[in-house]
């Protein structure tokens, strides 16, 4: 992939880039992070802002806010106007910022997905955007498929292995809310604006995964709105008008 980095600090081409082996984000994934579509009028503070409460819950300690806009920045403008940014920062306090051009061929485009059980953290909770999520990029890989729709004991869609899930049904759109189990999503929180924008009604209890839907789809920062067209093998419906309208 190409890209750039910037590790404590220092700059190098992505490719180059390194991190210690004994670092604690390697050892254990013991590390926080948060990745966002990067512009020169993009705010990042929302980010910003989502990465100190998961610093905080996992006793992570992050630099001053200042030092990650300028190095967001930074590594934005090696890439060009539009870039991937993500930060990581390790429980040894490795930081870590890199850039990367956006896969055009990614956004918006339909996915198929598997479900899977949703497990409440034991000792973090799921509002924390950490990198331990073996289990969860082990269960995607063996099924060959593109996300993770997690399902609690309800049988309620919660979240995805990457991205926040919505229904639409009967015309309303449905997502789970955000009670502590999972990812406030960035992207969510934008959709739901322009639901409001709109005049579209919004459930916040997560859809049953059973269905039947008007349309099932996806939502994080590298797909946009994303139409899941196959769920655990089965076809689902096209597009529908309100998906439609918030695309």
């Amino acid at each position: 992939m190409t890209g750039w980095a910037l590790v404590n600090g220092r700059l190098s081409a992505l490719a180059e880039a390194t991190v210690a082996v004994t670092d604690v984000g390697f050892t254990h994934g013991y590390s926080v992070f948060e990745t966002m579509l990067s512009s020169e009028d993009h705010d990042p503070t929302e980010n910003l802002e989502r990465l100190a409460r998961s610093a905080q819950a996992s006793g992570i300690d992050l630099p001053p806010a200042q030092v990650l806009r300028d190095e967001i920045a930074q590594v934005r403008q090696k890439v060009g106007e539009l870039a991937v940014v993500r930060i990581t920062v390790t429980g040894d306090g490795t930081r870590v910022v890199t850039a990367t051009p956006p896969e055009s061929d990614r956004w918006g485009r339909s996915v198929r997905c598997i479900t899977g059980r949703h497990v409440d953290g034991a000792f973090v909770d799921g509002s924390v955007k950490h990198r331990s999520r073996m289990g969860w990029m082990v269960a995607v890989r063996q099924a060959g498929v593109d996300e993770m729709l997690l399902v609690d004991e309800d049988g309620r869609f919660t979240e995805g292995t990457s991205c926040a899930v919505i229904a639409v049904i009967g015309g309303v759109v449905h997502t789970a809310p955000w009670d502590g189990r999972i990812l406030q999503s960035t992207t969510l929180r934008r959709l739901l604006a322009q639901c409001e924008r709109l005049g579209i009604e919004v459930v916040r209890r997560g859809p049953v995964a059973d269905g039947p839907f008007d349309a099932l789809y996806v939502a994080s920062t590298t797909r946009g709105l994303a139409l899941v067209s196959e769920l655990d093998g089965t076809a689902l419906p096209g597009m529908d008008p309100v998906g439609r309208r918030l695309s």
